[in-house]
């Protein structure tokens, strides 16, 4: 009597087993490709699979009937190998009612759910399933062809080709049984595997998901615990289901800087010699704005950037103050949202006014050795028409980026003149942006034609940027 308890020991333990080797063997696999689908009540699914074999690489197909009738299922798994070449088996399995059939053990050779790649067929790749663990992968997919689901009629009950390993423990009646073909399929034999999941708590967890992936009923699952008597909680592991992350359409960040501007303007002489020349003011700026992103996580997005700039003269005998008011917009395109490589097209307004005034001390003309006092001044008020574009080198999801750019800009007395622009976001707080132009538009009014001298100026900007988070 001890000698059969424990057989019958032995036996559960090697049923309650065989899920969780099933789950070692699937859990690292680099192909699980076969489609999941469900035919007339049938699921049908990946069965059974290990890398390595005595002498090959085995694979199946994993059957539930799911109707109320008994069923024939029959077809044919193919295994397409890494060399190109195909490896197939066709079966032929009698469902029950809710009974299943997950392809059993490759040592069994009159199941046949299941088949093997063997060297013959594909010498295989070295596959690395851990950093100490190599085995030979052969199989790149596996699919099924030929599938046809058969309701039987004959009032007989049949018994359903099932892994051997299985034991029936309640006592039947003998009944006819179809005649189901025997496949000569080479045996082969599992590798000695230590297996760790020997916990009754991490088999019924395994379970669980697999029967989610099959689509069981989880009422059905806690009816059956609760009937029982075992306490569901104590047995049924959560499964936290990832939901696809949503971003919002708009994003709004406020920003502050500072910098420094060098902008041409028509300088004015009035008294002592009355001139005029161009000339130039350099000085700080502070800006402000907001950076309005619309689909910032989409292939194609839009910018949206409203802008002031304030600057004050701050040398000696100099003073003057210097507005800047301007609206960008700005279409980014990628092949996705965080492509490394984007292409911009830039438009908008830029509106600019100010005054400067500078204190000198010059020569009297009309008396040797004296000097005398004069002022130079200059003021000016324009709009500029900007459009241009370039290319955003992007990384760290976008949230920093080098973004170089040719622009064109129209004053609105002038003709237009080509700007270099460059544009940086070091991380998700700071930014800096360079413009630099040559020969740019001097605006202003000539009050002395006569004595006027043309200088050459460019313009520059340079302006340091934080970004505060999104509202």
């Amino acid at each position: 009597m001890p000698s059969m308890i424990n057989k019958f020991k032995l036996g559960l333990v090697t049923i309650l087993l065989l899920p969780a080797s099933i789950c070692f063997s699937q859990k690292n696999s680099p192909w699980k490709k076969l489609s999941n689908h469900t035919e007339s009540d049938v699921y049908f699914g990946l069965g059974r699979h290990v890398y390595s074999l005595t002498n090959g690489q085995g694979y199946s197909v994993y059957l539930k009937n799911y109707g109320l009738n008994t069923v024939v299922v029959s077809g044919k798994v193919v295994a397409k190998t890494l060399c190109g070449n195909e490896v197939s088996t066709n079966f032929s399995t009698t469902l029950l009612p809710n009974q299943e059939s997950s392809g059993g053990n490759y040592a069994d050779s009159s199941n046949s759910q299941t088949g093997v790649v063997t060297k013959d067929d594909c010498i295989g790749k070295k596959t690395y399933i851990s950093p100490k663990y190599a085995v030979i992968n052969r199989i790149q997919d596996v699919y099924l062809t030929d599938v046809q689901v058969k309701n039987t009629t004959s009032n007989t009950t049949i018994i359903p080709s099932v892994n051997q390993s299985q034991t029936i423990t309640q006592t039947v009646t003998p009944v006819l049984q179809p005649v189901v073909p025997i496949v000569n399929t080479p045996k082969y034999v599992l590798p000695n595997t230590k297996y760790y999941n020997d916990s009754l708590t991490s088999i019924i967890g395994f379970l669980k998901d697999r029967n989610l992936l099959l689509q069981d009923s989880i009422v059905n699952l806690n009816s059956k615990f609760n009937n029982s008597g075992v306490k569901k909680d104590s047995i049924i592991r959560k499964v936290e289901i990832k939901k696809k992350p949503s971003f919002p359409i708009l994003v709004i960040k406020p920003y502050v800087g500072i910098g420094l501007e060098h902008i041409p303007f028509i300088v004015n002489q009035d008294s002592v010699i009355q001139n005029s020349s161009t000339g130039a003011s350099t000085h700080p700026l502070l800006t402000a704005g907001l950076n309005l992103s619309f689909f910032d996580h989409s292939p194609v997005s839009l910018e949206f950037n409203p802008y002031g700039s304030y600057g004050i003269n701050l040398g000696s005998g100099i003073c003057g103050n210097h507005a800047v008011l301007g609206a960008l917009a700005r279409v980014l395109a990628g092949l996705k949202y965080n492509a490394p490589i984007k292409v911009f097209v830039e438009g908008g307004f830029i509106y600019r006014v100010g005054s400067w005034r500078k204190n000198l001390t010059v020569a009297n003309p009309l008396v040797a050795g004296s000097h005398l006092k004069t002022q130079q001044t200059a003021s000016y008020e324009y709009s500029v028409f900007h459009i241009g574009g370039g290319i955003q080198y992007q990384w760290n999801g976008g949230n920093a980026y080098i973004r170089p750019g040719i622009m064109f800009e129209t004053p609105s007395q002038g003709s237009s003149v080509a700007t270099l622009s460059l544009d940086a976001q070091l991380n998700k707080s700071w930014g800096f942006g360079i413009n630099y132009g040559d020969n740019y538009y001097t605006a202003g009014s000539i009050k002395h034609p006569l004595t006027f001298v043309d200088n050459s100026q460019q313009y520059f900007s340079l302006k340091l940027f934080y970004k505060f988070k999104s509202l």
